[in-house]
């Protein structure tokens, strides 16, 4: 139950046609260059938005046949710890984690297209918006779990929003219910054409 604002991110859920999820369609992406907001569980990872073939977490809600590079969601990380010098496994990769001295980075990210998520909703939702689009929010720094801030906006009938709400995780009473979401049609880089931007 979302009886408070305690954004996730995007959660792996299950996938298109009811079958569960089991780990998915996981992508590791190699990162060399330094990422000054580090990338959370939940969030949503770009590809050569920064640098060319480097991951980065999005700092805006995607738009779909507008926003290039959207790989996927980020399902954890592995590194070389400076510290341990042991290759570690976490949910989040920390801040500027190359200048740190973090080493063969590893970003793990489900890039399947039928992919279903869960996403805290920023308030209230009926459960007439199932087919609705909503566009994503909240962006910002992992909490101490590691997991991204990111959240649903209102629903709408916008074609071009981030995601697709297939139905409910929670309660209709809850004040931040528990949507159940899919990329929308053109936002992730294998159901569009746009050229990246590096």
């Amino acid at each position: 139950m979302a009886l408070a604002a305690t954004p996730y991110g995007l959660r792996p859920f299950n996938m298109i046609g009811g079958s569960p999820y089991n780990g998915g369609a996981i992508r590791q992406v190699p990162m060399t260059v330094n990422e000054a907001s580090g990338i959370g569980f939940g969030d949503v990872v770009l590809i050569g938005a920064a640098s060319a073939g480097q991951p980065t977490a999005a700092a805006a809600t995607p738009v779909a046949g507008t926003t290039g590079g959207v790989l996927g969601v980020c399902v954890g990380c592995s590194f070389i710890d400076p510290t341990l010098k042991q290759q570690q496994y976490a949910n989040a990769l920390p801040a500027n984690a190359v200048t740190g001295g973090y080493k063969n980075i590893q970003v793990f990210v489900n890039d399947d297209p039928r992919q279903l998520y869960t996403l805290q909703s920023a308030g209230t939702a009926a459960d007439i918006l199932i087919g609705k689009f909503c566009a994503l929010g909240a962006f910002g720094a992992a909490n101490v779990y590691g997991n991204s801030p990111v959240n649903g906006l209102t629903p709408a009938n916008t074609a071009t929003l981030a995601m697709r709400i297939v139905g409910f995780n929670s309660p209709a009473a809850d004040g931040f219910r528990d949507l159940i979401v899919k990329f929308n049609s053109g936002v992730l880089m294998w159901d569009n054409t746009i050229v990246l931007a590096n």
